[in-house]
């Protein structure tokens, strides 16, 4: 069995070091599949690509044919019980994992070239969606596009870009992007994805995010609040933005804020170890959806993001 999964994950790597190879040579001179905010949605893999998961397997990591290494990253989501964890390395093959748990479909997306990491409620304009791959870009992200109406939409904001649900958005859930030592300490009964892959981060996206490599734009940002590929956090309301190094947060506990002119706070969770962010919404606390992105990303996706001042 061993060795059979390891010829897959070779397989896996060599498929991801292809398309790499290809995704990081630019995007322009790519055909535009439509435009929003006046940017291009870039057509740079065969629609469809990556593939996503429907009917994922979730099982009890004594079960699991791989357990993540304990310093592994995982993406931790509580809706429902037992929890569910979904390790990078597994999720860094698909555009996203269409799941449900506690009544609620959602899909976790990730885009290993920039480092995004996100939850999607799966649900806009009164019914429930199937996200797949694409094989577009926007703004440097991977691009997400449902296969109920054939929208294109960004794991970023959750936002629809272009096609029949235009303008509709797919609300950001709240989860954690931490190790997969301390989601199983603090969720020993945790669920975890299951796909008879090896669950580590492959050599070659491993190798990615130690180069000067910065997606797929072949743009270099000059930006240096931080360095390109160093992975902050950011919270946004409407066209307001605020991005913050995990460090930034962790060095003063607690952090007062504004995003889109309300009040905002942003707190260091030691028991998870991350960044979690809260506003007021008449006597009770919202929870933000925290999202991790290199740097260079966010620049793109929001030019006008603010950081925390020194």
């Amino acid at each position: 069995m061993i060795p059979d999964r390891r010829a897959r994950a070779a397989g896996g790597a060599l498929a991801a070091s292809l398309a790499l190879s290809c995704a990081t040579g630019g995007s322009a001179g790519k055909p535009s599949i439509g435009v929003a905010d006046g940017d291009p949605i870039v057509r740079v893999e065969k629609e469809g690509r990556p593939g996503s998961l429907f009917a994922p397997r979730l099982v009890p990591l004594k079960e699991h044919i791989d357990p993540p290494f304990r310093r592994e990253k995982v993406v931790g989501v509580s809706l429902g019980d037992p929890v569910r964890m979904y390790p990078l390395g597994l999720l860094d093959g698909y555009a996203a994992v269409n799941d449900e748990a506690g009544g609620m479909p959602f899909a976790v997306v990730r885009d290993p070239l920039t480092d995004l990491s996100a939850v999607l409620d799966r649900r806009a304009a009164g019914r429930t969606l199937t996200l797949d791959g694409s094989g577009a870009v926007w703004r440097g992200v991977r691009v997400l596009r449902d296969r109920e109406t054939g929208t294109y939409w960004t794991p970023v904001t959750g936002r629809a870009l272009a096609g029949p649900l235009a303008g509709e958005t797919l609300a950001l859930i709240p989860s954690a992007v931490t190790t997969a030592e301390v989601w199983r300490e603090l969720n020993p009964s945790t669920l975890c994805l299951e796909t008879g892959e090896l669950t580590a981060v492959s050599l070659r996206l491993r190798l990615y995010a130690s180069s000067g490599e910065e997606g797929v734009s072949g743009r270099k940002t000059a930006d240096r609040r931080f360095p390109p590929k160093a992975t902050v956090f950011f919270v946004a309301a409407g066209n307001d933005a605020l991005a913050f190094s995990a460090d930034q947060v962790r060095e003063r506990k607690t952090v007062a804020s504004t995003l889109d002119g309300r009040a905002v706070t942003i707190a260091w969770d030691g028991a998870l170890r991350v960044p979690r962010a809260w506003r007021q919404v008449v006597a009770a606390r919202q929870e933000l959806p925290v999202v991790p992105l290199y740097w260079f990303a966010v620049l793109e996706q929001f030019p006008g993001v603010r950081t925390l001042e020194p």
